[in-house]
């Protein structure tokens, strides 16, 4: 369990009354276990919080692999609270199985381990036919093709399939348009959304409409769901795995909407926020690092007190413009209660020098700490993500 200091009796409440107890019960269990009115005794460490805060990929397809196997000892000391798989490795169901058997195994936290992935059908999914599972359509081809209760039936198939691969969350749905909504001519924008079919489509009622499936039939498999990409990267002309998106001409209030109404309908798990920049709102960060979207915009605005899980900070959009700690340190500031780090070469293939780091959890708290004592940030707001982090993770383990 969880370090405590000597003389003090850890807080452990069991496993199965977590697994039983309903929400409300397990949201008093982490007033008791973790939360900021526990006893200090009792709490996670600033450390151990931090780590918690980061979602981490990792190198290899068994537990046996030195990239996961750093990975294993970070979360056995409640020092990572996330990993995210890629196809890479996901060989078939039974390793796959066993990879993320492992890694819940470890977790030593009544909370669960995070494991996600991106399995959103079409060109984005990790669990396919070619390693052994079945193909999903993409967003587009489904509400082109699907009524919505047929969209149901097709993504709670894919969300079974995703339950039973061992993975908790699923960064998905695309609530971004395909393209303007007034355009006669319906043209798909953005490269890396419309253009790869990954959008519902370019009428917001319509995507809203598709999305709930999709996050309904997740919740019925006890998977959590992330909207993406925030404030929406439809209309956006060019790619930020890549690098920086200037959005500053193109984005319209219209591409928020659909969060808006998927947050107003308690439809919001987690929101995952993109690497944009939109000069009329914070000429001086993307929306991921800035302060003036997350806080003032999504939760002050739009009412959204969940989690907001940063898009992968090893893109080119970050690595060619921010150094490591910039972005630890300016994610939290932002207002982001998971900061992916996906150490995936793949993403940061346009930022010259890149090296993945397998001890992102203990780098990040260190960072942190050190931005604590220069005054960049303050302990309040690691305990205000953690929060909200222990909440999430709460219900998850109350649905299973």
């Amino acid at each position: 369990m969880r370090p405590t200091p000597p003389g003090t009796a850890p807080c452990t409440p069991h496993r199965h009354l977590i697994k039983t107890a309903g929400a409300s019960a397990v949201l008093a269990l982490l007033a008791a276990c973790g939360g900021s009115d526990a006893p200090p005794s009792q709490q996670l460490t600033l450390e151990q919080k931090v780590g918690q805060m980061v979602m981490m990929g990792v190198d290899g397809t068994s537990a046996d692999a030195p990239g996961v196997q750093q990975a294993l000892a970070q979360v056995r000391a409640g020092q990572l609270g996330g990993v995210i798989l890629y196809r890479y490795n996901i060989t078939d169901p039974t390793q796959v199985r066993a990879l993320t058997g492992a890694l819940q195994q470890a977790n030593p936290l009544e909370l669960p381990l995070l494991i996600a992935l991106d399995q959103e059908g079409g060109l984005v999914q990790r669990l396919r036919a070619s390693n052994g599972f079945a193909d999903t359509p993409s967003h587009e081809e489904v509400a082109a093709t699907q009524t919505p209760e047929q969209a149901r039936a097709t993504y709670r198939t894919m969300a079974q399939m995703v339950a039973g691969a061992g993975f908790n969350f699923n960064f998905g749905p695309v609530v971004d348009l395909r393209g303007d909504p007034l355009d006669p001519e319906h043209r798909a924008v953005s490269p890396v959304i419309g253009q790869l079919k990954r959008s519902f489509s370019d009428d917001p009622a319509r995507v809203v409409l598709y999305a709930s499936q999709f996050i309904l039939a997740h919740r019925e498999a006890g998977v959590l769901t992330a909207l993406k990409h925030y404030p929406g990267h439809g209309l956006a002309t060019s790619d930020s795995h890549l690098g920086l998106v200037d959005v500053t001409r193109t984005a319209q209030p219209i591409e928020q909407w659909p969060f808006q109404q998927l947050v107003a309908g308690g439809m919001a798990d987690a929101i995952m926020t993109a690497h944009l920049v939109n000069r009329n709102v914070d000429p001086d960060w993307p929306v991921t690092l800035s302060e003036k979207f997350i806080g003032p915009q999504l939760r002050t605005r739009d009412g959204f007190d969940g989690v907001v899980v940063t898009d992968d900070l090893h893109m080119g959009a970050i690595q060619q413009h921010h150094s490591l700690r910039e972005s630890v340190v300016r994610a939290i500031v932002a207002g982001n209660d998971v900061l992916v780090f996906s150490n995936n070469p793949g993403a940061a293939k346009n930022a010259p020098g890149f090296v993945p780091r397998y001890d992102m959890g203990q780098h990040a708290a260190t960072l942190v700490r050190e931005a604590i004592a220069r005054g960049e940030l303050t302990t309040e707001q690691v305990d205000a993500a953690w929060q909200r982090l222990a909440r999430l993770r709460g219900k998850l383990a109350a649905a299973h």
